[in-house]
């Protein structure tokens, strides 16, 4: 039986590089077109630890979706007919082809494959569709980051208003909350790599099948973290209401619980704002 195609999942600046590379120490199969420091400058467009066909495929689709990160669009919901348009189906496609060659490389290694993109959490229907067709299941680790540093970092380095960064922070989350439910789900928090590391490298190890390896991530965290930097204070932002409380249902998810009539109550929530 194929093992669950694991989503790295969160917000941009939000850890999910860190969180790829220690998933992928533990036994996590990234593939070969996986972006390392190696071959970053060839690629100065993407992050560490991406796979570079499906990032390519990924921005594709938001630009032509009008929901690209640069965009104050990046936020709103994408009407659910847009799965049908051609160009669409077209890049589902080309998914189909790199999940094709991914996962048998992935055999051949007897690992399970996974991926890590940013842009992946605004097009979780379109992968529903790709893993489908294939019988394929998927489980996700979502990477969890205080939402006033993330935005604050975003809207500098991506050059967006903060509003913009601040909706499309809780727009991801949301819809990854949504789109993982009834999957396999871990919540990893990026503070905690700094705070409670042997806790959180246990779980992680745990969630992908390797508990004897956790271990050997604790000591991947340490020499990936700089103790000179452990601590990113919070820009002067006043985060709305909605922005803190989809934070703190995601942190009481932290480690693996599933406070199921909070997150109930919080996609009702954006299920009626939307």
């Amino acid at each position: 039986m194929t093992a669950p195609v694991t989503f790295i999942l969160g917000m941009h600046n939000s850890g999910t590089s860190l969180l790829a590379r220690l998933a992928a120490l533990l036994g996590l199969e990234l593939g070969p077109e996986v972006l390392t420091r190696d071959s970053f400058e060839a690629k100065p467009a993407y992050d560490y630890w991406e796979h570079a066909g499906i990032v390519a495929l990924q921005d594709e689709a938001l630009h032509r979706l009008g929901r690209h990160w640069s965009t104050p669009q990046s936020h709103l919901p994408i009407p659910p007919e847009a799965w049908s348009l051609p160009e669409i189906a077209r890049i589902a496609e080309a998914l189909d082809t790199i999940l094709d060659r991914e996962l048998a490389a992935a055999r051949s290694s007897n690992r399970p494959w996974g991926f890590k993109d940013p842009r992946t959490v605004r097009l979780l229907p379109l992968w529903r569709q790709v893993l489908a067709r294939r019988g394929l299941s998927a489980r996700y680790l979502i990477s969890l980051r205080d939402p006033a540093i993330v935005t604050a970092s975003f809207a500098d380095k991506g050059r967006v208003a903060p509003a913009d960064a601040e909706a499309l922070w809780r727009r991801s989350y949301l819809e990854a909350l949504a789109g993982s439910a009834g999957a396999q789900r871990l919540v990893v928090d990026y503070d905690a790599w700094l705070d409670q590391p042997e806790t959180q490298a246990a779980a992680l190890a745990g969630f992908l099948g390797q508990p004897q390896a956790a271990d050997a991530a604790l000591a991947a965290v340490r020499a990936a973290i700089d103790p000179a930097l452990r601590r990113t204070h919070a820009a002067p932002l006043r985060l709305a209401p909605f922005t803190v409380a989809t934070a703190e249902c995601l942190r009481a998810m932290i480690g693996g619980r599933e406070p199921a009539a909070r997150i109930a109550a919080l996609l009702d929530r954006a299920a009626a704002v939307a």
